[in-house]
């Protein structure tokens, strides 16, 4: 079938379920930035036909590498976020003990620790 043709088809189709989830900010950014470069006239025709895709993927008996290279893909930029996130949190972390354990090794008085006359 011509993409015209079901775009038409799909615009005039009657569609009476809804379903919701909900997103992080960042995810939510994410989303707006592939609706925009897929030219996706909405969130929910995006959304709407990447789950259809999922759904019409699944009941195939059996994934082309192509879609196990995307989710594979999917899965390492997930995970990248999180050892990001992790790393931050280190940072700050050892930062903030280093950070205490300079002052105590130069002898400097903590705040909380200062002596009232």
């Amino acid at each position: 079938m011509h993409r015209a043709a079901a775009f038409r088809m799909s615009v005039m189709k009657t569609r009476s379920r809804l379903v919701t989830f909900r997103l992080s900010t960042e995810e939510y950014e994410q989303l707006e930035q592939v609706c925009v470069s897929s030219g996706s006239r909405s969130i929910s025709e995006f959304a709407r036909s990447a789950v259809m895709h999922r759904v019409s993927t699944r009941t195939s008996q059996k994934p082309s590498l192509g879609e196990d290279l995307a989710t594979l893909s999917e899965r390492l930029r997930e995970l990248d976020t999180a050892l990001k996130e992790l790393s931050g949190w280190i940072g700050r972390i050892l930062g903030s003990a280093n950070a205490v354990n300079t002052a105590t090794a130069t002898g400097e008085s903590q705040p909380e620790h200062a002596e009232h006359g």
